[in-house]
C-alpha cells in the first residue's frame, strides 16, 4: 500500500504543479468530470472501488460520474455505457473492462477524441490508454498455486495430490490471467500437483455451489480447490460448508464476506487479497494527472495480500479486509 500511495501523492503533487507547468493545458480539478465505469453494482468488491474513487473525487473537488450494470455478466450494458460516457464528453474516463475486447472500441474511440482513458482492474486488448492499475492477475495465479502447495506439502508431506480450479466467466482478462499463472506455475515448479479439472461458473451466481459439490463426486481424492474470485469463493465456501468438508486445501481470491467467514470457521486456508479501494481512489488521481498532460508510467501494479487465519486473528489483515472503515477517516 505504502508504494502506490506514494505514487498517488507524489501524482498529486504534480498536479498542483502542473496546472502551472503544462498552464495551456491544465485545468482545475474543480472543474475536472471524470466518469467512472466499474463492472457490477451488485458486488461487495466494485463498491469498495467506488468508495476509493469517491474519497478521492471529494479530495481534489473532481465531479465523479458512475455507472455500471448490475451484473459482469452483462457485457452489452458496460459498452453502452462506455458509449455514453463518451458521448459527454468528460475530461477522463476510468474503466474496470468485463471482457478483454469487447471494450476496445469504445477506448480506442475515447483516446481518439482526446479522452484520456484509464484502466483499472483487468485488461483491454489494446495500447491505446494512458495508465493500466491493477493487481498483477498472473502472479495472482503464481501466488494462488504456490499457497496451495504449500497447503498440500502440509497435508501430504509434500506438494502433491489433485487439485481443481474454478472460474467466474471465461473471457474475463483478470480471471484468464489468474487461471493462467496459476496452471503455469504448477507446470513449472509443482509435478505432483495434478490439476484434474477447470470448471467455469459461465458468470452466474449460484453455479459454483454445484460446481464444487459435482468436483467432489466425480473426483473423490480432490485434495485442493482453487477459486479466483470472490463470487466462485462465497460459493465455494457456501458448497464445502453443506457438506461438512473441512478437509481439502482450499485458496480463494478476493474477500467477501462468506470468503472471510469461512476463513474464520476453517473452509479456507487463504485468501489472496487485492486492493480495490486503493484502486479505485489512484484510478481518479490517475485520471487527474492524465487530464492535465503529466507524463505517467503505463502499468502500475497495486498489489496484492495473502490473508490466512492468523492474520484475521491478529488484526493484521484489517486495513485490506475493511478498507472502507479502515480509510473512513481520510
Amino acid at each position: 500500500m505504502k508504494k502506490i500511495l506514494l505514487l498517488v501523492f507524489l501524482g498529486l503533487f504534480v498536479i498542483s504543479m502542473s496546472l502551472n507547468v503544462f498552464a495551456e493545458k491544465a485545468v482545475s480539478t474543480k472543474q475536472m468530470k471524470v466518469f467512472f465505469i466499474v463492472k457490477a453494482s451488485e458486488s461487495e468488491y466494485w463498491q469498495i472501488v467506488l468508495n476509493g474513487a469517491e474519497k478521492a473525487a471529494k479530495h481534489f473537488g473532481v465531479t465523479l460520474i458512475h455507472q455500471e450494470p448490475t451484473t459482469e455478466a452483462d457485457v452489452s450494458k458496460q459498452v453502452a455505457i462506455l458509449e455514453t460516457a463518451i458521448s459527454t464528453h468528460p475530461d477522463a474516463i476510468v474503466i474496470a473492462p468485463t471482457v478483454a475486447d469487447a471494450l476496445v472500441p469504445g477506448i480506442e474511440h475515447a483516446m481518439k477524441m482526446g479522452i484520456p482513458v484509464i484502466i483499472i482492474d483487468s485488461a483491454a486488448n489494446t495500447d491505446m490508454y494512458v495508465s493500466f492499475l491493477a493487481s498483477n492477475n498472473y502472479k495472482i495465479g503464481q501466488a494462488a498455486a504456490d499457497k496451495m502447495a504449500e497447503l498440500l506439502a502440509e497435508k501430504n508431506g509434500e506438494p502433491k495430490g489433485e487439485v481443481a480450479l474454478i472460474t467466474f466467466m471465461s473471457g474475463v482478462g483478470s480471471l484468464e490471467q489468474r487461471k493462467a499463472g496459476f496452471i503455469d506455475r504448477l507446470k513449472e515448479k509443482y509435478p505432483k500437483i495434478k490439476l484434474v479439472a477447470v470448471r467455469d461458473a459461465q458468470g452466474k451466481q449460484g453455479n459454483t455451489i454445484g460446481i464444487t459439490q459435482d468436483l467432489l463426486t466425480a473426483f473423490p481424492n480432490l485434495d485442493g480447490i482453487y477459486a479466483s474470485n470472490q463470487y466462485t469463493g462465497d460459493e465455494m465456501v457456501r458448497a464445502l460448508d453443506m457438506m461438512g468438508r473441512k478437509d481439502l486445501a482450499t485458496v480463494a481470491v478476493d474477500s467477501g464476506a462468506q470468503e472471510v467467514w469461512g476463513l474464520k470457521n476453517g473452509y479456507l486456508d487463504a485468501i489472496l487479497v487485492q486492493r480495490p479501494w486503493i484502486m479505485g481512489y489512484a484510478g481518479v488521481a490517475y485520471a487527474i494527472m492524465a487530464r492535465n498532460g503529466v507524463p505517467l508510467g503505463k502499468n502500475i501494479d497495486t498489489g496484492i495480500v495473502v490473508v490466512t487465519p492468523e492474520m484475521l486473528k491478529s488484526g493484521a489483515a484489517d486495513e485490506v479486509l475493511d478498507p472502507i472503515n479502515y480509510h473512513k477517516d481520510w
